[in-house]
């Protein structure tokens, strides 16, 4: 299959700022001159101790905002998710995508061929509003799957929505039980880098909050970032203009006292120079995929030497044909250029994510 629809991507992406965003922030080494040693400073500003300024981890989760009826009218799922006989799958798209703009014509195919249930969740604003409120949207959604399903749940998201579960398992405690595996794709972990200079004026709410450095992350990232009994794979591309820089932009530590399994991986870990944008990453692209069904069919995160390197010569997911590769490019590309609801700065926290709660 030819790579333009993917190049035509990156620039679609790039120009959109990001219709499905993630990011994360990269660290240099450099060799200096040691400074002159200087004397501590022993202020009572600095030898008492800070306050905790975000809600301890344990703490219970708070009572939805959003009406029970839009709540259970926000999920869908295969009818195999009743009874299932393996963990389903809840799939949450990125920013300025919807479920099915994202996932109906790559990522469910794939999943059904190998007989895994999913579900959607559909949240407001097409992903651009306000992620702690999308949330509650996710937090229902798990717990409802749990109880249908009678099994813990695995959460694939792309760009947002591999931020957004990480949200819910934050501030609900009751939800960790109830997830298995939770696979990312190009996640905005630490914030997106072309994000820093794009909301200098005007943003939506969720791209105000995907930047490096906003409250919502600072919130995010608190406490813990993994738990235990949970794996964690993140997926990102050395060729994703998007989340910037890689992969330190969205990796999550690994070995986190206290946290889950961890497993970063890039997909030119498998197939060196392959180049993959952020879009085809998380819908597509036949390695990223191939990751994902490996976390999701056995014990633990993705395993690099297990997926092996069969997908490196094919540009998408087997069972993706070019019809449905130029169809779901068209639509994603209708969905980056749609208005939204414009924003001066970011919105201010829930009450429940401070240590002072509500």
């Amino acid at each position: 299959m030819s790579a333009q629809p993917v190049v035509r991507l990156v620039s679609v992406v790039v120009v959109a700022l990001a219709l499905l965003l993630g990011v994360y922030v990269a660290t240099t080494g450099a060799t200096v001159a040691a400074a002159p040693a200087r004397p501590p400073t022993t202020t009572a500003a600095t030898a008492e101790p800070q306050p905790a300024r975000w809600a301890p981890v344990d703490r219970a989760g708070p009572a939805f905002s959003v009406p029970q009826d839009l709540l259970d009218a926000s999920l869908t799922c295969t009818p195999a998710v009743d009874g299932a006989s393996v963990d389903p799958v809840l799939l949450l798209s990125g920013t300025g995508a919807d479920p099915d703009e994202a996932f109906d014509w790559g990522v469910e195919p794939v999943l059904a061929t190998r007989d895994i249930p999913t579900c959607v969740s559909v949240a407001p604003d097409h992903n651009n509003a306000d992620i702690a409120v999308r949330g509650e949207y996710v937090a229902h959604a798990v717990r409802s799957i749990a109880e249908r399903s009678g099994r813990k749940v695995a959460v694939v998201g792309h760009s947002q929505g591999g931020v957004v579960i990480r949200w819910a398992l934050r501030f609900w405690p009751d939800l960790r039980p109830l997830v298995s595996d939770v696979v990312a794709l190009g996640p905005p972990t630490e914030g997106a880098a072309p994000l820093a200079t794009a909301c200098t004026d005007t943003c939506s709410a969720a791209r105000w909050q995907q930047r490096a450095g906003s409250e919502f992350l600072a919130a995010l990232n608190s406490g813990l970032r993994t738990f235990p009994g949970i794996d964690y794979t993140v997926v990102t591309s050395a060729t994703d203009a998007v989340v910037t820089p890689t992969p330190a932009a969205s990796a999550l530590p690994v070995g986190e006292p206290g946290g889950g399994t961890v497993v970063n991986v890039a997909v030119q870990d498998l197939c060196p120079g392959r180049p993959v944008d952020h879009v085809a990453l998380g819908t597509s692209d036949a390695v990223a995929l191939a990751l994902v069904v490996d976390a999701l069919q056995n014990p633990g995160p993705a395993d690099v030497a297990r997926a092996g390197t069969q997908g490196c010569g094919r540009i998408d997911a087997r069972g993706i044909t070019r019809a449905e590769l130029t169809d779901g490019t068209r639509r994603l590309d209708v969905a980056g250029n749609r208005p939204t609801t414009p924003l001066p700065a970011e919105p201010a926290l829930p009450c429940y994510t401070h240590a002072t709660g509500c």
